[in-house]
């Protein structure tokens, strides 16, 4: 008999790893990337590694007391980068910590000690039974970046396993906080991270031992002394907030525990709950609970968002995931196919499938070589960026190659002028105008921008944050915004926006 060869089938490497996987080591390197302290869509010559490393050095072996005053007496500590959210009123404001309270924090956290607490502490909330967390931070193992990591772990994690779900469950609940961020209590941290009675004993509430007490702290020196909010914009901030969601799942299954209900499933992604029952009434009466779990923490659902539904499967896919995969999805006419995309934008602004919709649109622009009227498709590009303020990049990066079918230089840059004229017209754009000037320099287009990011681009001197509460020379020269601007990548700018720059992934998720 010939003798069987033996086949060693080769271990399928992770995609990503998620930071409770980490030692103490790989968290302090993670929360230290780039990508983890901004999660905003910035154009490519925007970079944070050269600061965060020269405070990371300066902080090395000395706390930030050492260095510094008060920092929650001073306003503008963190800087401000408004967007808007609605093409109206609404308006999302993602913060660009302080790096040396940032760095702080972040060592803070990932001592030795403080790591394994903390990491002790998320077992105890992982335990739970019935519910299934899905938004802890990861970082991606391969070349996709860690954003759309942590964008598929919603796919793969909160739609797969609704719809899978669908076998056990007749019914599913939909539910949100209301501006979770914005209204998570600071010394709530430390109810999450060490029990209530710890949280309000007087005599510990300025124990330094405390990790929690450090959080807070961190926190309301970031935002002048406030209790309410947290900054959003970063993955460490992500983290944090997972702390006091994690709490409020524990309290909330203690509390159905109490009322005897056991027959239940949660899947939740930050402040996003899908409650899977077999009967609506015990959903309700979890939804209840979750209400009175949440107002304890200073938290409350947003009633607008919450829905109940009997097709578990088809409310696994959000709405505008459903109508636009029931919908016809493109056009052989470049133009009836961004129409159709705009279509869908007016019935669902700011949704994701919009920006995937879009994406798709720039890859299949690229391989254009010809293009009458031009101006007609910026037109409808800008308009949907007006009515979908999160697309903006993705639109930029659009109206950057339908730039180049235009006849002469002059008549780019008073596209890019008509283009400014209107959105102008909407309050915090602060995002907005930062790509515009990314597709605009290269046609002599400079605008009297407001935002204090283009106007380093200028080389106009301003300041990002607020440093007049450090005290150490050495540390102030480590946070000179000028380093945040790399003007060697700047100048290697095309002008047409590459891919790469703008899109997570292509079609992995729609």
């Amino acid at each position: 008999m010939a003798k069987r060869t033996k086949v060693r089938s080769k271990p399928v490497k992770a995609k990503e790893r998620s930071v409770l996987e980490m030692t103490s080591v790989q968290a302090r390197s993670f929360f230290l990337k780039q990508e983890s302290y901004c999660r905003v869509e910035l154009p490519a010559y925007f970079q944070f590694r050269t600061i965060l490393s020269a405070v990371a050095k300066a902080l090395k072996g000395k706390s930030l007391a050492e260095m510094s005053s008060k920092p929650h007496q001073h306003e503008g500590v963190n800087y401000s980068l408004l967007s808007n959210k609605d093409g109206r009123h609404a308006w999302r404001p993602f913060q660009l910590i302080h790096p040396a309270l940032y760095v702080s924090l972040v060592d803070q956290i990932t001592t030795p000690d403080k790591w394994a607490f903390i990491l002790d502490r998320f077992k105890r909330f992982y335990e739970l039974k019935n519910f299934t967390c899905l938004s802890i931070p990861v970082q991606s193992l391969s070349k996709r970046k860690d954003s759309a990591a942590q964008i598929l772990q919603w796919w793969q994690g909160v739609e797969q396993q609704s719809i899978e779900l669908a076998m056990e469950y007749e019914y599913v609940f939909h539910a949100d906080i209301t501006d979770c961020y914005g209204s998570i209590y600071t010394h709530s941290i430390v109810w999450a991270l060490h029990g209530k009675p710890a949280g309000k004993d007087k005599d510990k509430r300025t124990d330094k031992s405390l990790i929690g007490n450090v959080i807070d702290w961190h926190i309301q020196d970031m935002r002048h002394g406030q209790t309410n909010g947290i900054p959003q914009g970063s993955a460490l901030m992500d983290f944090i907030a997972e702390m006091v969601l994690g709490f409020a799942d524990l309290e909330l299954s203690e509390k159905l525990k109490r009322s005897g209900i056991t027959e239940y499933r949660i899947l939740r992604y930050r402040d996003d709950y899908r409650v899977f029952v077999n009967n609506p009434q015990v959903g309700e009466a979890v939804l209840k609970s979750l209400t009175e779990v949440l107002i304890g923490l200073g938290m409350k659902l947003n009633t607008s968002k919450t829905t109940g539904s009997e097709s578990v499967i088809s409310s696994a896919l959000k709405p505008d995931k459903r109508a636009w995969l029931r919908s016809r999805q493109g056009d052989a006419n470049l133009q009836k196919h961004l129409l159709i995309i705009h279509a869908h934008g007016l019935d669902y602004p700011n949704a994701g499938s919009l920006v995937i919709a879009l994406t798709h649109f720039h890859q299949r622009l690229g391989r254009v070589k010809r293009l009458q009227n031009p101006r007609v498709l910026i037109s409808i590009a800008i308009d949907i960026a007006y009515s979908s303020p999160r697309t903006f990049p993705v639109c930029a990066a659009i109206v950057s190659k339908l730039l180049r079918f235009l006849d002469t230089e002059a008549e780019r840059a008073q596209v890019l002028a008509t283009i400014y004229k209107k959105l102008s017209k909407l309050p915090n754009t602060g995002l907005m105008e930062v790509w515009l000037q990314r597709i605009g320099h290269f046609y002599d287009f400079c605008p009297a921008y407001i935002e204090n990011l283009c106007k380093l681009v200028k080389a106009e001197k301003v300041g990002l944050w607020n440093n007049d509460w450090i005290t150490a020379k050495e540390l102030k020269r480590a946070l000179s915004a000028t380093a945040v601007f790399d003007r060697a990548a700047f100048k290697a700018m095309k002008p047409v926006v590459p891919s790469k720059e703008v899109e997570m992934f292509a079609s992995e998720v729609y």
